[in-house]
């Protein structure tokens, strides 16, 4: 028997803040669980339900930037591969969250693909691939851009960043942020060389 611990900070957007953790002994699965805060005093986190959670594993949320639309890794039946993206959407921001879809073919492979990130405009989608053709290594950071923000199925087909951001080694859990000050873009992601520790990286010269 094991005892596993694993949290994933998602996104921060406004006051809701999405993670995904368990601390019990052979844990079924992770679960997402909101938590809001006021004068930075966190709530009790509240579980987002069986619309979203499942007995297999959620992970990686990420909130889109008008807080409708949640995407989040998942490797439940009904997917492509190992681990696949999926998205739900609500009405408005206190409204229920609605059936979860798989994002498809175009963005989900027979490999694994998770840790999805938007732009705040809603035109990017960042994540990683192990199953999408050209590849620098196992993990590779890949974006695919949408002309509506608002279509959650409008993805187009996904481009690897190149060598200015994947190598052989293992890039994975890109963040894409835009500095508040005058809009510069940065990229940040993990890698991992050899030894089993990621360590954080940012990039701006993959545009």
């Amino acid at each position: 028997m094991r005892t596993e611990y694993f949290a994933t900070l998602a996104l921060l957007v406004y006051v809701t803040l999405l993670v995904a953790c368990e601390s019990t002994p052979d844990p079924v699965a992770l679960k997402f669980q909101a938590m809001s805060f006021a004068n930075s005093e966190w709530s009790e986190p509240v579980n987002l339900g069986s619309t979203i959670n499942t007995a297999a594993v959620e992970a990686n949320p990420t909130l889109s930037q008008d807080e409708l639309s949640l995407y989040f890794l998942s490797d439940r039946t009904g997917g492509h591969g190992g681990t696949d993206i999926w998205v739900s959407r609500r009405a408005c921001t206190s409204c229920d969250w609605k059936e979860r879809q798989n994002l498809g073919s175009v963005i989900n492979t027979s490999g694994n693909e998770g840790a999805p990130s938007i732009s705040i405009d809603g035109h990017l989608l960042f994540f990683y691939s192990t199953g999408l053709p050209g590849g620098h290594g196992a993990f590779d950071i890949y974006v695919s851009r949408r002309a509506d923000p608002k279509n959650d199925f409008g993805w187009g087909t996904p481009v690897n960043l190149g060598p200015s951001v994947n190598t052989a080694a293992n890039e994975a859990g890109p963040d894409y942020l835009q500095s508040a000050e005058d809009g510069t873009p940065n990229l940040y992601f993990g890698r991992q060389p050899t030894q089993p520790i990621v360590e954080p990286t940012t990039s701006t010269s993959w545009r």
